[in-house]
């Protein structure tokens, strides 16, 4: 008698932990539901199936939009459900692909001069762009300038006469940063593609010499004063003597100095962006110069020391 209420007791408790363990998802072998909960995504079924094992790949703030309803199948062939991972691939080339629904940026690049080396390497857009989801604007890899400073760390030799310099270490040393270089904005240059320079947004000088007027320096006035060009006299400026514009005097006339002359367009360690070097040809010259709470002053090569003061 006792054996049997023990083992009626003894099946009833198994019976009793076994319907905990199914409501609790415990259990060896036990599962509540045969897939990973869904995550949020750009909303498709087919989307939703994928996200189910690959949610992770969507966790971002911001997600790659799908242009029609087929989802993730916009992109990838995805097989079965039940697929080997050898099994999703692209539909085309990763260039094509974004090519497809990226027109403008296809079009820019096909007519530019000027193409950035990563965009036609073999990760191309994915070098710099996740194409699933991102907390970056533009679906970013990284902060824009991190995301910069990650290749540009180190001299890029360009071509024999052209080196671009290691820039992290310009940004890490210098005492001067220019303020878009701070976050390496798309003020100045376009990271695809440019008609102009250095893949600058807009026109500036490739010499350092020209007949200047404001057209030349058309990438300066997203931020600066045109009458840095075009006023002969104004109080806009601190490089200034009273009234009288140094930039005018400087880049006036027919053999004017392009603003890179006496300026590092990224950063330095003197006051105003203002170089150590001033290069004319092959030499270079130091600039000496130096700065007071009421102007300044500079003695390089191409005249004796000259003062100002505002």
């Amino acid at each position: 008698m006792k054996k049997s209420i023990i083992f009626i007791l003894s099946i009833t408790f198994w019976f009793a932990m076994m319907l905990c363990n199914i409501n609790k998802g415990y259990g060896q072998g036990i599962k509540t539901n045969d897939t990973i909960p869904s995550r949020k995504d750009t909303a498709t079924s087919a989307t939703k199936t994928c996200a189910e094992c690959h949610g992770v790949l969507l966790d971002k703030k911001i997600k790659h939009p799908s242009k029609t309803d087929k989802g993730c199948a916009e992109c990838h062939n995805n097989g079965d459900k039940e697929h080997p991972k050898t099994a999703i691939t692209l539909v085309s080339g990763i260039t094509e692909l974004c090519f497809s629904c990226h027109d403008k940026q296809k079009k820019l690049i096909a007519s530019s001069p000027f193409v950035h080396k990563v965009v036609n390497d073999k990760k191309a857009c994915v070098n710099c762009h996740n194409p699933h989801s991102s907390d970056e604007k533009g679906l970013l890899t990284a902060k824009r300038k991190d995301l910069c400073l990650s290749c540009h760390n180190k001299a890029i030799v360009v071509s024999p006469a052209k080196t671009l310099p290691d820039m992290d270490k310009l940004y890490k040393t210098s005492k001067t940063l220019h303020p878009p270089f701070k976050t390496c904005s798309k003020t100045c240059h376009n990271p695809h593609a440019s008609k102009d320079y250095r893949l600058l947004d807009l026109a500036f000088p490739v010499n350092n010499y020209l007949s200047v007027n404001v057209d030349s320096f058309g990438l300066c006035w997203e931020c600066h004063e045109m009458d840095l060009v075009q006023a002969e006299k104004t109080t806009i400026t601190n490089f200034r003597n009273g009234d009288r514009n140094l930039h005018y005097v400087h880049i006036h006339g027919e053999k004017g100095r392009s603003c890179t002359v006496c300026h590092s367009p990224h950063a330095t360690n003197n006051p105003h962006l203002i170089r150590d070097k001033v290069g004319f040809g092959s030499w270079e010259f130091k600039m000496n110069y130096s700065a007071n709470d009421a102007g300044g002053s500079c003695a390089p090569a191409c005249h004796q020391e000259r003062k100002y003061t505002r």
